[in-house]
């Protein structure tokens, strides 16, 4: 198989991926009001019991526009963020976040961030993967959550309200969902 090449040889090897990421300050200040959105506004717009994650969504998006370490990194700063704001998580959001972060890197410049509609079970996917290392991680410090029966329900409309946001995100803001990548 041969690839295409940027005119200065043939070494016959795949072209690098030139990630292109948002601003540092730009990406702050959208996590900024994500935080708030989630904190303030999420719980109004709850269905049987589950709030949108637009920080989890937030965290998809700057994951798969930049790469895993980058992703990781924001991902650890985000679940922070809500670890603090929770007050009672511990390190649970941190470490779920973050590996999400860090798996949405992982996919920058597959075909997964090509295609708008591969992006919607992914979101829902990653909403579920979250909440299970979430759990993982409270237990581990020995705090338990109650009632998982309900949470397992609330965790299956988190998921499908995840996914339509991203849908109706990606269908008002097509741009959004065009990898920022290139091919060197």
């Amino acid at each position: 198989m041969s690839y295409p090449t940027s005119g200065r040889g043939s070494s016959g090897a795949p072209p690098a991926i030139l990630f292109n990421p948002p601003a540092w300050w730009k990406a702050a200040l959208a996590l900024a009001v994500a935080l708030v959105l989630q904190t303030t506004l999420a719980q109004f717009v709850t269905i049987r019991g589950a709030a949108p994650g637009i920080v989890l969504l937030l965290v998809l998006w700057y994951g798969m526009r930049t790469d895993l370490p980058s992703g990781l990194l924001f991902g650890t700063i985000a679940g922070a963020c809500e670890d603090a704001l929770a007050g009672w998580t511990g390190a649970a959001w941190t470490l779920s976040t973050a590996l999400i972060g860090a798996l949405a890197g992982q996919t920058a410049g597959t075909v997964i961030t090509e295609s708008r509609l591969s992006l919607v079970p992914y979101a829902a996917v990653a909403t579920v993967v979250r909440y299970a290392i979430f759990a993982i991680v409270l237990r581990a410090e020995d705090r338990l959550i109650t009632l998982p029966l309900v949470h397992a329900h609330a965790l299956l409309w988190q998921a499908a309200l995840n996914a339509v946001i991203t849908l109706a995100v990606l269908s008002i803001f097509p741009r959004l969902g065009v990898s920022r990548v290139g091919l060197r």
